[in-house]
């Protein structure tokens, strides 16, 4: 039977990105394409917004032990 670790990261845009509506995707893609070399696998995200703002995005990895 197959196990599974599991990990939550929070990713936070600084600076700049906060004062805008759109976040910098690329920044969050460097956060996954890191995640994906150690052969975590993205499951799941909340995005936490205010006023239309993203403040925080909460990440939920998986892979197998």
């Amino acid at each position: 039977m197959k196990q599974f670790e599991y990990k939550t990261t929070e990713f936070e845009p600084r600076g700049k990105w906060l004062k805008i509506i759109r976040m910098e995707t690329s920044e969050l893609e460097d956060k996954l394409n890191e995640m994906g070399k150690d052969a975590w696998e993205l499951i799941d995200s909340i995005d936490y917004a205010v006023e239309g703002f993203t403040q925080k995005v909460i990440l939920f990895f998986k892979r197998e032990k």
